[in-house]
């Protein structure tokens, strides 16, 4: 049972190399027996996984023993493993080109592996994470295409099946490469994911220090707007990548197209149509929104630590990335409002617990 916990936290280490698993998103299992099988628990970085974080629970009715929370998807994988008996290992990802594909509103993605073979990759339709729903959908496309190994959930993330270790993280690669090929195919969004660093802040003692010495003073002023309507926020990072600058000059508002999208950035950004000299007039700060752009010239990305507002630099960008797929595509299937405020308020109700447990 401890080899196996072992390989579930080497997997994850691998993923986070290969930039397919950030801080707590995603997860990955074993199957330990025709009964049982092992989890990631959750909200627990990747990094800081032990042996006492993989949670041992039962498919048929995802039952676990101890305090510490299996991952909130983990009707996801007893559903496959109920669908797949061959199926021992399971990766999920919120990999950033094959979750894109998923906001296009297909049912399937048709595309070519590395060897120029069509193939298809298909989709499960949207449910809310974490729910019943979730795993029926998935469970559905499992079932009706018995020879694929590599799913999407719709705005959501992929579930990548394997005999092994092995050859559950192939899979997950080998999707991030098809589904970028189809974006940059179907969409023309070769974008790569990062965070391009502006000009970035963070308090200290109460008195703001600027990452540079040279910021502008137009750039200073929102800082300090920001600073002022949010007095939860203690780091500001400027990302100035190519999707978030696209999106900055050519949209007026970002909706939604991604769950981790509506639970860490917020569900109702608004973008300046137009500069306004850099005024903090120009930018629209909002309670339950951490992302502040500027007409052409990104967006603000806040957080209570410098890590959470890395992680919404991050979320941002796959998000922008998505906009403009769709945009581009011409279709794509929006998150509703009301699934946003609840993803967003029970990721914040959620995320507070954790925190005062740690």
């Amino acid at each position: 049972m401890e080899e196996l916990k072992q390989e579930i936290i080497d997997v994850c280490k691998k993923l986070g190399e290969k930039g397919l698993l950030v801080r707590t998103w995603g997860n990955v299992s074993c199957r330990v027996d025709k009964n049982t099988f092992l989890i990631t628990s959750s909200g627990i970085k990747y990094e800081d996984l032990t042996t006492n974080n993989i949670i041992e629970v039962k498919i048929k009715d995802l039952s676990y023993k101890g305090d510490i929370l299996p991952s909130s998807e983990k009707a996801v994988h007893a559903a496959c493993y109920r669908v797949r008996p061959e199926c021992n290992f399971i990766i999920h990802t919120h990999q950033v080109y094959a979750t894109v594909a998923g906001t296009l509103g297909l049912k399937k993605i048709k595309t070519f592996d590395q060897n120029d073979s069509r193939v298809v990759i298909p989709v499960a339709s949207y449910a809310l994470p974490g729910t019943d729903k979730l795993a029926e959908n998935v469970a559905r496309r499992v079932r009706k295409y018995p020879e694929n190994k590599g799913f999407i959930m719709a705005n959501h993330g992929t579930v990548c099946l394997g005999a092994d270790s092995e050859e559950a993280l192939q899979v997950a690669l080998d999707l991030e490469v098809m589904c970028s090929n189809f974006l940059i195919d179907n969409c023309k969004t070769d974008m790569r994911h990062c965070i391009q660093k502006g000009f970035c802040s963070h308090l200290e003692n109460g008195e703001i220090v600027y990452d540079h010495n040279d910021t502008p003073l137009g750039i200073r002023r929102i800082h300090e707007y920001i600073y002022s309507k949010r007095p939860d926020v203690n780091y500001i990072i400027h990302n100035k990548s190519e999707a978030i600058m696209t999106v900055s000059r050519r949209a007026n508002h970002l909706r939604p197209l991604l769950d981790d999208f509506a639970q860490l950035v917020g569900f109702s950004v608004k973008i300046p149509s137009r500069d306004d000299g850099h005024e903090r007039g120009s930018v629209h700060v909002k309670k339950n929104c951490n992302a502040v752009f500027a007409f052409n010239d990104g967006a603000f990305c806040l957080g209570a630590t410098e890590e959470d507002a890395s992680a919404v630099a991050l979320i941002l960008d796959k998000g922008c990335i998505a906009h403009t797929a769709v945009m581009r595509f011409g279709e794509g299937h929006y998150l509703s409002v009301l699934d946003c405020i609840r993803m967003n308020r029970h990721y914040k109700k959620s995320y507070s617990k954790l925190a005062d447990n740690k």
